[in-house]
């Protein structure tokens, strides 16, 4: 399956800013790449496919993304410095797919990129909300266009409307990292901060301690997963390895978790604490979502909690 090549023009939207779609696929999901296709394959932006790397086929192209080794053989990567358990293997591929995507989006000269995991589908108003963001540009370095859904809302901060949608500032985790669109600063950022940090993409990229940049999220989000089946679920098991935490472990991870918290708020209301006085109720996930995906993404997000 040959990779799309990148543009020798870059094409641009109204307000002078570029973008690329960039999702990441297995080889071996031809079929995911064919969803991916007829959801995003017409719009007015080019597409092009990230080959992920395959913790199932090839081990040591998965390590060698990062520079990273199997430090609790055979199927652990190091400890998570988030959630106090082994970090698998195949959440080391997930994440080397986020960053090959973001080298191959700093080599395209384009000003944006829309990063995809290949079970994405967009909703209703996508491209809308796309083509705001654009025009009238946002204030962050990453936006986030997918989450796990949960039931109600989340207090946010609104920072502009678009449309029927609107850019805000989660006050909540918002975990998800299947669409995200980000700058190129971004990129650079992600890429000099992630190093071989034991951490899955999702945690890393909604926790600005970890890198220091903008978070915002479009409510309700534009795109949602599918709801099918994880293709990593195979090494799902494996994080039940009964493996002793290092000693003073877990106190250090509720510190560094609090500390997560902390730097998000802080982050949201960009050092005006009185800014949460302006906190509204956003929306989750859109209305047309439905009850399937939302269960299967549900009990996706309790499995990763519990793993």
């Amino acid at each position: 399956m040959a990779t799309a090549t990148l543009p020798n023009a870059v094409k641009r939207v109204p307000g002078g800013s570029s973008l690329g779609l960039f999702a990441i696929n297995l080889d071996r999901s031809p079929d995911r790449w064919r969803q991916i296709e007829a959801g995003f394959g017409s719009l007015p932006w080019p597409l092009h496919r990230v080959a992920g790397v395959d913790a199932r086929k090839d081990p040591q192209a998965v390590l060698a993304v990062r520079g990273s080794e199997l430090k609790f053989p055979p199927d652990a990567v190091g400890w998570n410095a988030h959630r106090n358990r082994l970090f698998m293997l195949v959440e080391e591929a997930c994440l080397s797919g986020h960053v090959l995507a973001w080298r191959q989006f700093l080599a395209s000269g384009l000003d944006h990129a829309l990063v995809l995991e290949d079970d994405a589908v967009p909703q209703p108003g996508f491209e809308t909300v796309i083509r705001d963001l654009l025009a009238e540009g946002f204030e962050a370095d990453i936006v986030k266009l997918e989450g796990i859904p949960r039931p109600g809302g989340r207090k946010a901060l609104c920072v502009a409307k678009l449309g029927s949608h609107r850019l805000v500032r989660s006050l909540r985790p918002c975990s998800g990292s299947a669409a995200y669109l980000v700058t190129r600063h971004g990129a650079r950022e992600l890429l000099a901060r992630v190093g071989t940090l034991c951490l899955p993409a999702d945690d890393f990229l909604w926790t600005p301690s970890w890198h220091g940049l903008k978070i915002a999220d479009v409510a309700p989000w534009p795109i949602m997963q599918s709801g099918a089946d994880s293709v990593i679920a195979t090494g799902r098991s494996a994080k039940k390895l009964r493996q002793r935490p290092p000693f003073g472990r877990a106190a250090a991870v509720f510190m560094r978790r609090a500390a997560e918290r902390i730097s998000l708020l802080w982050a949201a209301v960009d050092g005006r604490p009185h800014a949460f006085l302006t906190a509204t109720m956003a929306q989750w996930a859109p209305d047309v979502y439905n009850l399937g995906n939302r269960t299967a993404a549900a009990a996706e997000d309790r499995r990763s909690s519990n793993g």
